[in-house]
């Protein structure tokens, strides 16, 4: 298990299938984390299953525990591209008690500090839709750069909206921690 300041880091576990059922068929929370509002589809377990929990290469699923080690979100990788040693993020805080509140953020620092430092991964990358202003700032704060937008890729509530892209090299998160470091306060 991971562990940051307020949350903790574990494998997915077949027990977990509900509760990922009850995020992913949540409008609220895929509305924040997909744009998708309303849903196009609803998730039984059996969908569940095979979405999440099937064995993929070049993937990890993570579950996202509070300080109590309740289940709050989901977090992983995709998409490795060994010889650049590169990922693509993902993250959605799924108990809505939770937003805004800094586990997100702390979250990913766990995940980056996996990556960078026990994968060896040099460049991590994430997307998001532009109305998610909340995710953009936590983003920006652990040093992700935007590095272009797809126009139009998103279609939220009868309005298109752009994708925006994001990076963060290794590089930057080590100069980050250790400016964080040094200056305790921010």
């Amino acid at each position: 298990m991971l562990q940051g300041k307020k949350t903790y880091l574990r494998p997915l576990a077949p027990d977990d299938i509900p509760i990922y059922q009850k995020w992913y068929n949540d409008q609220e929370v895929n509305y924040w984390a997909n744009g998708a509002w309303p849903l196009s589809t609803m998730f039984n377990e059996e969908d569940i299953e095979e979405r999440f929990f099937t064995p993929q290469k070049d993937s990890g699923r993570y579950i996202i525990l509070n300080e109590e080690h309740e289940p709050i979100g989901t977090t992983g990788f995709r998409d490795i591209n060994h010889p650049a040693r590169s990922a693509v993020l993902f993250i959605i805080i799924g108990e809505k008690d939770y937003w805004g509140r800094g586990y997100g953020t702390d979250a990913l620092k766990v995940l980056l500090d996996y990556l960078f430092y026990q994968w060896n991964l040099n460049r991590l990358s994430l997307d998001l839709w532009d109305g998610n202003l909340r995710a953009l700032k936590a983003y920006e704060k652990l040093g992700f750069k935007t590095e272009g937008r797809l126009r139009q890729a998103r279609f939220v509530l009868g309005e298109y909206h752009d994708a925006i892209l994001m990076g963060l090299l290794r590089e930057e998160y080590t100069s980050l921690i250790l400016i964080e470091k040094n200056n305790p306060r921010g």
